[in-house]
């Protein structure tokens, strides 16, 4: 019987040891897989935060070259802006050249050649040669009244009494002459360039179409 007992206590014994191992087993296992799932746990938060790292490399890089094309833009529209008013002021220096051609410079081009040397002795050729056929002409007509003795002296043919008068008016009428065309040039200050040339061909008589 005690044979029997002890033996019944060993085998109690040895199944607790059995039950106690399989448990052991057991926590050493969920160990395992805890600790697995631990280290998978791990890298996937290791690999997140490489995703984020990059993403804000990225970030930081987008960012300057944002910085950096701004920069640029910036640069280039103040470029832009430089030559704009680089041309507004060539566009106003051209507009108001054009003004002064043609309100003044039209005027003193005009007065110069009235003035000038060339117009002069032009004119003075012209009226010396009249001159030449007026005295011919007198003197023709006044050896035939001579001759004929019949004709008044006051109504001899092309006797005027009035001729130095009337030059004398002719000077300053020729003097102080203005010409149309020049006059209407400074109404054109605004106009294209077509309507200028329209305006000039048309005062000579000519057409500006080639």
């Amino acid at each position: 019987m005690e044979l029997y007992r002890r033996w019944v206590e060993a085998e109690s014994v040895r199944e607790n040891l059995e039950k106690e191992t399989l448990s052991l087993k057991r926590k050493i296992q969920r160990t395992l897989d805890a600790e697995k799932k631990l280290s998978q746990l791990s890298q996937d938060l290791q690999a997140q935060k490489e995703k984020r790292d990059a993403l804000k490399t990225g970030e930081a890089d987008l960012k300057a070259r944002i910085e950096e094309m701004k920069g640029h833009h910036k640069a280039k529209i103040e470029e832009l802006k430089l030559e704009n008013a680089d041309l507004e002021a060539k566009v106003e220096d051209l507009q108001a050249t054009k003004t002064w051609l043609l309100s003044e410079g039209a005027k003193l081009l005009a007065k110069n050649i009235h003035k000038g040397s060339e117009i002069t002795a032009a004119v003075s050729a012209v009226n010396n040669a009249m001159r030449a056929v007026g005295i011919y002409s007198g003197l023709q007509n006044g050896y035939i009244h001579a001759l004929k003795k019949k004709t008044p002296y006051a109504e001899v043919p092309l006797l005027n009494r009035n001729a130095e008068d009337e030059l004398n008016t002719a000077f300053a009428c020729f003097d102080s002459h203005t010409f149309q065309v020049i006059e209407d040039l400074s109404k054109l200050v605004n106009e294209p360039l077509s309507k200028i040339k329209d305006a000039l061909f048309f005062a000579s008589g000519e057409s500006s179409v080639e």
